[in-house]
């Protein structure tokens, strides 16, 4: 069924309010959730279960990618510097009466 043109005025938003928080499926809390529970037979949450095991293979099974992961997660990314050069011209088009000038002209005179 389609709404009559006079619903919404220009620029008004059908939903002024936005989504609900929560509503949606948010996977990084299910996430956390499970990590809380504690598996059936152990005694520790996921969580830890997954740091010892992590950390195992990282300094027991020798993983460089595990490695990695647990040095970025102590110490974080580094960071790197990106340098460049930027060369800006200014052309003022308002001090050229003549449409015909070529783009030459210009640099030479503003150079």
């Amino acid at each position: 069924m389609a709404l009559p043109r006079s619903a919404w005025k220009p620029g008004q938003s059908g939903n002024p309010n936005g989504r609900p928080k929560g509503s949606g499926l948010n996977l990084t809390r299910l996430l956390k959730d499970k990590l809380e529970e504690v598996p059936e037979g152990k005694k520790e949450p996921y969580k830890e279960l997954f740091i010892k095991t992590l950390l195992h293979k990282a300094l027991i099974d020798k993983d460089m990618h595990s490695m990695r992961l647990v040095m970025n997660y102590v110490d974080g990314l580094p960071t790197q510097r990106i340098e460049s050069e930027v060369t800006v011209k200014e052309y003022k088009w308002a001090d050229y009466e003549d449409d015909n000038i070529s783009t030459e002209e210009v640099d030479q005179t503003v150079s």
